[in-house]
């Protein structure tokens, strides 16, 4: 039987075949498209215009469109916010480098390991993830300072590396070096060892052979990986307010936050910094795509499966080695430090076996009830977060990738958006938004505001997961739906979501996982007397209390490795 494009502008012929289904052109197709339209103005395209109108126009919370411009030239000129702008563009540029360092040699080491072993160190490798940098830079700060566990232990201290910009610089590679492992690993595993072998007989050494062959062929991954982990740099507000401020290093986010929540609250200077945080992700987007057009490779048979070399043992030892000492001080010593922590009475009671108590965690449930009403409000809005983002990612991957409708290039750009926009920015424009006295009901000042804002961010998840895995399902499938009378939604309840569960419930728990983590969002924009596990944490290491604060930590990566365990599980039941 002959099958009908969807796209096709005039009718085909088709043996006893209505040519073009009638949905196609009736109200479910154009309700579908004007869901995915609306649910992107509001949740990402509205913030990030508040900050552009207000960055321009200072006074339009006023309805006027008065003196523009006006505070660029206050706010850029100050020295403090220029040395804050190059800070964090030098910051973000350093983070990324160093990452790079440490993912590439490990990824390449990864393609020669077995297949026991790699497997292994993946899953090690994933244990970051879990653990959010602001509570990496507070784990280390107990294992460096004086008398900290490093001290009582080996019997000296790092206090001069503590609160230095190489310290902020190490603990945040050393938190985001796996997103350019697990990107650049791949690469090498498909790159196999026959690129290298031809350059050995013709003399090259491994040095040369790496850098002339190895590198080059992985630039893709490394420029694409490199761009997030920049950008998730840029955005990082726990992790220099903790250490920067220590020594004088202050960012663009930590700025932005003095400007809202100093008296007297400075909106417009916010929404000025969050524009110039936004120029600066789009530009370094923006260089991201020139750069990978430039350095487009292709491999041109692929080697996907693993190698069945073995290596030497003194390498296998080396390798073996080299994966350890990563792991020692990007996993090991953070986790360890933060367990220690979490089952300690007192910080200066020291490693005593009288010291240790379950007296920490025990606290988190008393009479008060603040953690577990944390605990509880960070799991609804992550869950709340993964059912939002899930039900507007499907449609819109339906929208963009079957129906094919006009403007689809301005839904894709806003779909992609918040992977330009830092979590500061976002918090600022939600704030400009919706913070408004004429609108009759608004989500700012609840828990609501929380739900969009957490959902702005992690939307780019499941729109690009479903959008990969819809792609990979053949368009007979849908018109074959249509042939026997099915409409738009009857095709994505039936056909199409049950094909893309797996990618759809992947991008679920990751967007679960990363939302009860957020702190800078949180921070920013949490009602009065709500708090989540991270405002809990953050509040807590504020006021002093380190112990209860790590065995919170402790219970929040406890519950993102279960919810990561389980989403990994169900993919592969596929």
């Amino acid at each position: 039987m002959s099958t009908l494009p969807l796209d096709a502008d005039k009718a085909v012929a088709a043996p006893a075949v209505t040519a073009r289904p009638p949905s196609l052109t009736g109200p479910i197709r154009i309700g579908l498209a004007l869901f995915s339209t609306i649910a992107l103005i509001v949740i990402v395209g509205f913030p990030v215009l508040a900050i552009v109108l207000y960055a321009i126009f200072p006074n339009i919370n006023e309805g006027s469109f008065t003196a523009p411009f006006s505070e660029f030239f206050p706010n850029f000129a100050r020295p403090d916010l220029i040395g804050a702008t190059i800070n964090s563009i030098v910051m973000a540029s350093s983070v990324v480098a160093v990452s790079a360092v440490i993912a590439v040699p490990m990824a390449f080491l990864r393609s020669r390991v077995g297949v026991v072993a790699g497997r292994i160190w993946d899953a090690a490798f994933l244990i970051p993830f879990l653990v959010p940098p602001y509570i990496g830079a507070l784990a280390g700060m107990m294992l460096l300072q004086r008398n900290g566990y490093v001290e009582r232990i080996l019997g000296f201290n790092l206090d001069g590396f503590l609160y230095s910009f190489a310290d902020l610089v190490a603990v945040m590679a050393l938190n985001l070096f796996p997103l350019m492992y697990f990107a650049t690993s791949r690469v090498f595993a498909m790159i196999g060892r026959r690129y290298g072998d031809v350059a050995k007989v013709f003399g090259a050494s491994f040095g040369r052979a790496f850098f002339r062959i190895y590198v080059p062929l992985c630039l893709p991954a490394l420029l694409s990986s490199g761009l997030l982990v920049f950008v998730l740099t840029i955005e990082e507000f726990g992790t220099p307010a903790i250490l920067g401020t220590r020594f004088g290093f202050e960012v663009i986010v930590t700025a932005i936050h003095d400007k809202v929540s100093d008296w007297p609250i400075d909106l417009a200077g916010a929404s000025t910094l969050s524009f110039l945080l936004i120029v600066i992700a789009f530009f370094a987007f923006i260089a991201h795509e020139r750069m990978s057009k430039r350095v487009a490779v292709e491999v041109e048979t692929a080697s996907l499966g693993q190698s069945s070399d073995k290596l030497p043992p003194v390498l296998a030892v080396l390798t073996q080695a080299a994966f350890g000492v990563v792991f020692f001080l990007a996993i090991f010593l953070p986790v360890a430090s933060i367990i220690i922590a979490a089952f300690t009475a007192r910080l200066s009671g020291g490693l005593a076996l009288e010291n240790f108590t379950f007296a920490n965690i025990a606290h988190l449930v008393d009479t008060d009830g603040a953690a577990i009403r944390a605990i509880g409000t960070s799991l609804s809005l992550a869950i709340g977060a993964a059912v939002v983002t899930g039900i507007i990612g499907l449609v819109t991957a339906f929208v963009l990738v079957r129906m094919k409708i006009r403007g689809a290039g301005a839904l894709d750009f806003l779909a992609l958006l918040p992977n330009s926009v830092p979590g500061m920015a976002v918090a600022v424009g939600l704030i400009l938004a919706w913070n408004q006295a004429f609108w009759p009901v608004t989500p700012y000042n609840t828990v609501l505001i929380l739900l969009v804002a957490y959902s702005c961010l992690m939307l780019p998840y499941p729109i690009r997961m479903i959008s990969t895995a819809l792609k990979q399902i053949p368009k007979s499938v849908d018109e074959a739906a249509y042939i026997s009378g099915a409409n738009e939604l009857s095709v994505i309840w039936r056909v199409v979501l049950p094909i893309v569960a797996p990618s759809a419930l992947a991008a679920g728990f990751i967007v679960f996982a990363i939302s009860t983590r957020e702190l800078v969002t949180s921070i920013m924009l949490a009602p009065p007397g709500v708090e989540t596990v991270s405002t809990y944490v953050f509040n807590q290491f504020d006021q002093g209390s380190v112990n209860s604060g790590m065995a919170m930590s402790l219970l929040a990566i406890a519950a993102s490795a279960i919810v990561i365990a389980v989403g990994q599980g169900a993919q592969g039941r596929k």
